[in-house]
């Protein structure tokens, strides 16, 4: 029998968990579609980058729809059950809430779990991988868009001038290059002939020059330098260039990266609140799927009538407060009012007591609200 019921469970659960992930999430990949489209436009990106796109931006929406739609699957499931007399007849058969409460934890194991390796592992790589597409994909539209008799001022520090530009092979000629090197120090480039070659590293970008000369000039000191080459290799930076190791976002840092970032940050005496909020919410937003099975199985079964979408309902109003004092919380904390660790943790543990209350008191069959006995009291007596 507790098999039977439990399988049983998690299929009232399954069904409506699946379908609530697919339309939230894929609700959320189409507020992404006005930056695809400016992409499309501006870049004119491909197929491939939009699939690119679409995988790197999954990870940062399936942290909060894993869980909400967790929430929304448990509650439809025992608001259904409710309302058609099967948990009566369960609990007449002998079984108490705490039994039907352990399918509810079978499914949220798993889901916890996915929750966790998003945030842990997909959710980092796809910040950064996003950022990383994005240069690509203007990387790219700006060298083959390059034109000639035109200064570009797109690199860092550098302005480039391209008398002709060989369309077929990319090769350029009669290449001038003014750039502000360190030092305050004014390097001008002149060249026969030029080419883009390809980097060997990320977000680097290579202009190989060919017969040509260096003007250098100090301004410290005044000197002035000429140098002849035949081959010289240029690296150029794109304005909006990614960052990489120390200079990441926070959300582009994975687990052991936070940890190194945020003893970096407490050795130079700086706050490091942020970053303790970052590394702890990837651990407490994977908890919040146990905290919102807690909370659902009580709140499904209380006798709501003519509630078609209760369980809907209900969850998107648990969802909006447990997020409210999510961020207040946290706000909190990185003022340092309260520990950061708290703060992060403050509406898991909010919720996990308001779960553990309603869900003994509808374990002894008393209704979720502690003043209903109170009211209809007072309602017999007027």
């Amino acid at each position: 029998m507790p098999g039977t019921l439990s399988r049983y469970i998690l299929r009232e659960i399954g069904a409506p968990f699946l379908l609530s992930l697919a339309i939230l999430t894929s609700t959320a990949l189409l507020t992404k579609s006005i930056r695809l489209i400016e992409l499309l436009v501006t870049q004119g990106v491909g197929g491939r980058f939009i699939f690119l796109f679409l995988l790197s931006v999954l990870p940062s929406f399936l942290i909060y729809t894993l869980p909400i739609s967790f929430l929304i699957g448990v509650l439809a499931a025992f608001t259904r059950l409710s309302s058609d007399s099967e948990i009566t007849a369960m609990k007449a058969s002998g079984l108490g809430l705490f039994t039907l409460a352990r399918p509810v934890l079978y499914f949220a194991i798993p889901v916890y779990a996915a929750t966790l390796a998003v945030t842990l592992y997909l959710f980092p790589w796809g910040n950064l991988n996003l950022k990383n597409l994005v240069f690509e994909a203007s990387k790219e539209k700006f060298i083959s868009g390059l034109e000639e008799k035109t200064f570009y001022d797109k690199f860092k520090g550098v302005v480039l001038y391209v008398d002709k530009i060989n369309l077929k092979t990319g090769e350029m000629e009669g290449i001038f290059i003014s750039e502000a090197g360190d030092k305050k120090e004014l390097n001008v480039f002149f060249a026969d002939r030029g080419v883009f070659s390809p980097a060997t590293e990320r977000f680097t970008v290579y202009l190989k020059l060919y017969n040509g000369a260096i003007h250098r000039k100090t301004e410290a000191n005044g000197t002035y330098h000429i140098a002849d080459f035949a081959s010289y290799t240029l690296e150029l930076g794109l304005t909006g260039q990614p960052t990489s190791g120390e200079n990441r976002h926070n959300r582009e840092l994975y687990v052991g990266e936070l940890k190194k970032k945020i003893t970096l940050v407490e050795s130079q005496g700086k706050d490091t609140s942020p970053y303790v909020i970052d590394l702890h919410k990837r651990f407490a937003l994977p908890a919040s799927v146990f905290v919102f099975g807690l909370i659902g199985i009580p709140l499904g079964i209380q006798r709501i009538r003519a509630a078609r979408f209760t369980g809907f309902s209900l969850s998107i109003g648990v969802v909006l407060v447990y997020y409210i004092l999510s961020t207040a919380f946290e706000a909190i904390g990185e003022n340092g009012s309260i520990s950061p660790v708290l703060a992060v943790w403050a509406s898991d543990i909010f919720f996990l007591a308001g779960g553990l209350f309603i869900f003994t008191r509808a374990a002894a069959d008393r209704t979720a609200n502690p003043f209903d006995g109170m009211l209809r009291g007072k309602g017999k007596r007027q």
